[in-house]
């Protein structure tokens, strides 16, 4: 493009932008107004001078080329980009390199006649437009920057490796030298400087008062600029020993009114900062604020876990220990029930008063029970020992297991079972607590005289059994609530039956460990209740017959036993007691006696106490078994821990079977009946 006098001076009039005219020898002969303003130099001071004489650095910056090719009639092209400006001048633009315009310049060659006799530059002033894509990369940088620190803190990093990347992060984004986290150390009285970027030393502890930086910080609510042209914050001694000039300072947030620590940069030159990098290095303190806060809410948390365990782990060391010193009083006092049922005596106050000991004795051993099973249910410490079982057999086992509390109410008590057998896939023992609690409730809640039914059916694939009584019923706000621990209806004092409000958090849970599921059903106060089980059932076959063929009753055994207990009356009862079925009965009551009484009267069976004076029941155990003649001796951990710890720890001890106290009559018969003859065997 080649261009003429009489487009410059049309140039002139229509465009804003710079026109600069030489002539073939490069004299400046043409300065617009345009160029007036922007350089201050009025055009009577320009004209007729040599154009590098002017602009001296044209030819150090390589760009007297362009020139040259003008004057040879060629067009030069020169982008911002590369050569960010031509002609020196002052730009007021904040944020513009080195305080000078930023240019996009032509240089062409200026015609007169046929031949190129001088050239015309068109100076462009783009610096506005240079700043803003400048911020808006420091914007793009500040986000991503935010953004990986951000994720660093949501990740759970380490703290100090957290506070170590924001600070280099931080010095690369705002181009400092330096920066720094300093941390308010335990007590308040002191500083220290937790991460940092650029540093050739490690910082001394800082004390307020004595650091401008801090000072100034502590007093103000947002960032405070150090050393900045316009009259900044003094440095601190030792920023000024780093080489640092400028510097800004803001808040870590902490918890309340205390901060965390304060984030820093600074920079060798003097400068300020952009309100884009005040506001990116608040963002970043406040990331860094938010990490402690989660870092301190975690460690709290777990602290409290730990507690919480703690505090759950003692609860079941106390609710074993509460167990054993309740079961230890209880044993002799149901033995003596024992004794004096198999007395049968013609007295029938003696018979009534019998009854009554053995029902108080039964329902204390039941509450111990179940104050047990609710602690390790909500735990998990409770495992099913699954088996085939007939529902009926269940049934039939709960309603023993009830029977004695529903006779003393005088409840009418129906159950309905279907003819054909119903097999589950289930823990025996605990579906006779689940439908011996339900009866349990509903003897409970039912005024004397009252009407319970018990019915079971298939329906489906499961099988439903459902407990039905005429007694005080549920309020709708009970009803939502009936399964929660310690959950009671509020009852009059005519109807305290007592309980611990357990009995139906363990149905619920222990209804749900099987598969299934239990609903509460009331039509209100006054109107009774109903209680639904569900639980998964096996396809119709045998369930509940003993394999093999094997007798349902053997022949009763005697056998030649000895009790060890430290509790002179449980030892002494239970003798009573078994010796009236026709065993040979010895008693000691702590370690060593028993050793001796075995080796002198050696037994065919030991109900052993774990819990003895002098020597645990545990190495009893084990010398027992070191007696010649002994090896195979049958041993029966008695005690008062029942808890599956207990009772795996009584068999890697080397027992063969565990009981737990109260023993129940009925169990140690059955057991003494299943162990197979020995030589001392009577």
């Amino acid at each position: 493009m080649v261009v003429s006098a009489d487009l410059v001076r049309e140039l002139d009039a229509v465009g804003d932008w710079g026109l600069l005219a030489t002539d073939a020898g490069l004299v400046v002969t043409g300065w617009n107004r345009w160029l007036e303003r922007a350089s201050g130099w009025p055009a009577a001071a320009v004209l007729g001078r040599g154009l590098l004489d002017l602009f001296p650095d044209l030819a150090a910056r390589g760009l007297e080329r362009y020139y040259r090719q003008a004057l040879a009639g060629q067009t030069a092209i020169l982008s911002q980009q590369f050569h960010k400006y031509v002609l020196p001048i002052p730009t007021p633009v904040p944020g513009a390199p080195q305080s000078l315009m930023q240019q996009s310049v032509r240089v062409l060659p200026l015609v007169t006649g046929v031949n190129a006799g001088g050239t015309l530059t068109l100076v462009a002033d783009v610096t506005e437009r240079v700043v803003r894509d400048a911020e808006l990369r420091a914007r793009g940088r500040q986000q991503a920057s935010l953004a990986q620190s951000a994720r660093a803190a949501l990740a759970g990093h380490d703290i100090v490796e957290l506070c170590g990347d924001a600070v280099r992060r931080l010095a690369e984004t705002v181009g400092a030298e330096l920066a720094e986290v300093l941390e308010l150390l335990p007590g308040g009285g002191e500083w220290g400087r937790l991460a940092g970027s650029g540093w050739a030393e490690p910082s001394a502890l800082l004390r307020p008062g004595t650091s401008p930086r801090i000072d100034t910080a502590l007093r103000s609510e947002g960032a405070v600029a150090l050393g900045d042209p316009g009259g900044g914050a003094p440095l601190d001694p030792d920023l000024k020993a780093a080489g640092a000039a400028s510097g800004l300072v803001v808040r870590i947030p902490g918890r309340g009114p205390r901060p965390f620590g304060l984030l820093g940069a600074y920079t060798h030159a003097p400068r300020r900062f952009t309100p884009d990098e005040i506001q990116y290095a608040q963002a970043l303190a406040d990331v860094i604020g938010s990490a402690v806060e989660r870092k301190r809410l975690e460690t709290e948390l777990r602290l409290r876990a730990k507690e919480l365990a703690d505090a759950d782990r003692r609860k079941d060391e106390f609710l074993a220990m509460l167990a054993h010193e309740l079961r230890n009083p209880l044993a002799p006092v149901r033995n003596a029930v024992y004794v004096l049922q198999s007395t049968k005596s013609d007295d029938p106050d003696v018979a009534r008063l019998t009854g009554i000991l053995g029902r108080q004795v039964g329902q204390m051993a039941h509450l111990v029970d179940d104050l047990l099973d609710v602690s390790r249910l909500t735990s998990g410490k409770v495992t099913l020992h699954r088996e085939r079982v007939a529902l009926a057999d269940a049934i039939a086992r709960a309603v023993e297991t009830a029977r004695p509390l529903i006779e003393s109410r005088r409840h009418e008590l129906i159950v309905s079972v279907p003819p054909d057998p119903i097999p589950l896939d289930a823990d025996p023992t605990r579906l006779t607590q689940i439908f011996g609690n339900l009866l349990n409730n509903a003897a409970k809640y039912t005024d004397p005289g009252g009407r319970i039914e018990l019915s079971a059916a298939r329906e489906g694939g499961g099988a439903v059994v459902r407990v039905r009584d005429n007694g005080i019923g549920l309020s709708p706000e009970m009803l939502l609530r009936a399964f929660d621990l310690f959950t009671q209806e509020p009852r009059t004092l005519d109807r305290a039956q007592g309980g611990l409000g357990i009995g139906l958090t363990l149905v619920r849970n222990l209804v749900e460990l099987h598969g299934g599921s239990v609903e509460a059903h009331s039509a209100g106060p006054g109107r009774g209740s109903e209680f639904v089980v569900r639980l998964p059932a096996l396809g119709t076959g045998t369930a509940g017959t003993r394999p093999n063929g094997e007798p349902t009753h053997a022949a009763p055994a005697t056998h030649r036993l000895l009790i060890v207990d430290d509790n002179v009356d449980s030892a002494e009862s239970l003798a009573e007691l078994l010796s009236l079925s026709g065993h040979t009965v010895r008693t000691a009551h702590d370690g060593p006696a028993a050793l001796r009484d075995a080796a002198a009267h050696p037994p065919g069976v030991v109900l052993l106490d774990i819990g003895l004076p002098r020597m645990s029941g545990y190495e009893v155990a084990t010398r027992l078994r070191q007696i010649p003649g002994l090896r195979d001796v049958t041993l029966i951990a008695m005690t008062g821990y029942g808890q599956d710890d207990d009772r795996r720890r009584s068999q890697e001890a080397g027992f063969n079977h565990h009981l737990v106290k109260p023993v129940d009559l009925n169990e140690v018969t059955a057991l003494l009946q299943s162990i197979p003859a020995s030589p001392h065997t009577l």
